[in-house]
């Protein structure tokens, strides 16, 4: 069952006339683009809100780009909230465009973040909390499995 935030992105996204479909889908490029936009654009206006700016490393961006950070300012705290509100927003709506309900796949992912506390978890040098060598991912497959694919 889906959550409550997630039936209200769906109504935003069903009267902004985006697809909302029924089952798991894979969108069309169009579709995906948006996501993909929308996801960084808010994203990016966080970081901002954050007093942190982004550099990047390389020309190529990807999930492994380096990128250079840099505490440069001042929290706006209303602009902290709103982004992360924004995103939610953004990420469940992504969700949603791949007919994939939330509730299930963030509990496995919730449960699979607090298995990262076993032995031989550490904290790295910046503050991530890194995972133990025998940790286990979620099974993000294995939930969208079960929502009916």
């Amino acid at each position: 069952m889906p959550t409550a935030h997630y039936e209200r992105v769906r109504q935003f996204m069903r009267r902004a006339g985006q697809d909302t479909p029924a089952s798991v889908t894979s969108p069309d490029g169009p579709t995906r683009l948006l996501r993909a936009k929308l996801i960084l654009e808010e994203a990016m206006e966080t970081v901002a809100a954050l007093g942190v700016t982004v550099q990047l490393a390389g020309q190529k961006i990807s999930h492994q780009t380096p990128l250079d950070y840099a505490v440069d300012g001042d929290a706006n705290l209303e602009g902290v909230v709103d982004g992360c509100a924004d995103i939610s927003v953004v990420t469940i709506g992504t969700l949603i465009a791949f007919g994939v309900e939330d509730e299930p796949v963030l509990k496995a992912v919730d449960e699979a973040n607090l298995r990262k506390f076993g032995p031989g978890s550490f904290v790295r040098e910046d503050g991530k909390w890194m995972k133990p060598p025998d940790w286990t991912p979620p099974d993000i497959l294995g939930v969208i499995a079960r929502q009916g694919q």
